[in-house]
């Protein structure tokens, strides 16, 4: 009866190895589209530290975030390489809709003091 060979004895690269190969290539050079999201979750994460200050101040922050990725949606063709297949005009919209929104309910919302 023939042993199977021993953990140590096989041969290639493990699941573990090959799947740490692939991430260290991927996210060796990060796309534009890597930086809006970090860029988003450091607005994100700025707004909830406004927001222990004050809910209003937490608000204009977070509105900040969509303003921002309005603006970066209206600039030339070769920052535009995020966004693939819409339209321009309803990207910038929804953006400043959505800001405008949370600006207008976090001065509509009363304090609870």
């Amino acid at each position: 009866m023939k042993r199977p060979h021993p953990r140590h004895a096989r041969r290639g690269r493990g699941p573990i190895a090959k799947r740490w190969i692939y991430w260290k290539r991927r996210y060796a050079h990060p796309t534009r589209r890597d930086w809006v999201l970090l860029g988003c979750l450091l607005g994100v994460a700025a707004a909830a530290a406004c927001s222990v200050v004050d809910f209003r101040l937490g608000a204009v922050v977070l509105a900040i975030v969509p303003a921002g990725l309005s603006g970066f949606r209206a600039m030339p063709p070769p920052w535009t390489e995020v966004w693939t297949n819409r339209s321009k005009a309803v990207d910038i919209t929804t953006c400043l809709l959505f800001a405008g929104l949370l600006v207008g309910l976090a001065f509509l919302v009363p304090l609870s003091r």
